[in-house]
């Protein structure tokens, strides 16, 4: 019994594990297949993200200048409103001022 194993298998088992391992080797190369076409579809996705997300930074970027710009011209136009609502209350003021000057000098001239 001191022969070796290779010796003790027959035909058909040879070729039976001989179809095995060509299986293997055959699913084995799909699934190596298949992996790469999974990297290469990662690989798209993370390029089309990447120009997305620049995009983006890009936009927002715009979008931030117009506002800023949109913000500084309504504190302008605030502040050229406030000025001419402080310029009419002076008015008025002074107009309250000289009406009540101008009718108590009536009353006095009246009185007399």
């Amino acid at each position: 019994m001191a022969q070796n194993n290779w010796q003790d298998l027959d035909d058909t088992q040879i070729n039976v594990e001989s179809q095995y391992l060509t299986e293997l080797q055959e699913q084995k190369n799909e699934l190596l297949q298949k992996v790469q076409v999974l990297k290469t579809d990662l690989q798209d996705w993370r390029t089309k993200l990447a120009s997305q997300v620049t995009s983006y930074k890009t936009e927002i970027g715009e979008l931030r200048q117009a506002l800023s710009r949109e913000v500084d011209e309504l504190r302008s136009e605030f502040g050229d409103l406030k000025a001419a609502l402080k310029q009419q209350i002076e008015v008025m003021n002074s107009v309250q001022a000289a009406t009540a000057a101008a009718s108590s000098g009536n009353n006095l001239t009246a009185a007399h």
